[in-house]
C-alpha cells in the first residue's frame, strides 16, 4: 500500500510545482520589480523607503501623543 502512495505522491508533487511556478511567473509578470541599476529604478526604491519610514514614525508619534494624553498629570496635581 505504501508504495502506491508513494507512486501517486510523485506525480501529485510534480504537478504542485508547476502550478506553483505558473502562479510565480504569473505574478512577478504583473508586479514587476523596479530595475535598481537604473537611476529611476533607485529612484523609485528610495521614494518607497522613504515613505514606509514615514508611516511608521507617524505611527509611533499617534501612539506616543495618545499615551500622554490618557497619562495622568504628574506632581499630585487633579
Amino acid at each position: 500500500m505504501r508504495d502506491i502512495v508513494l507512486a501517486l505522491a510523485v506525480p501529485l508533487l510534480i504537478c504542485a510545482s508547476g502550478v506553483y511556478a505558473a502562479c510565480d511567473v504569473w505574478w512577478r509578470r504583473r508586479h514587476p520589480a523596479p530595475d535598481l541599476h537604473s537611476h529611476a529604478g533607485r529612484r523609485v526604491a528610495a521614494e518607497r523607503a522613504v515613505a514606509d519610514a514615514e508611516a511608521i514614525v507617524a505611527d509611533r508619534y499617534a501612539i506616543l501623543a495618545e499615551a500622554e494624553r490618557d497619562a495622568a498629570p504628574l506632581g499630585g496635581q487633579q
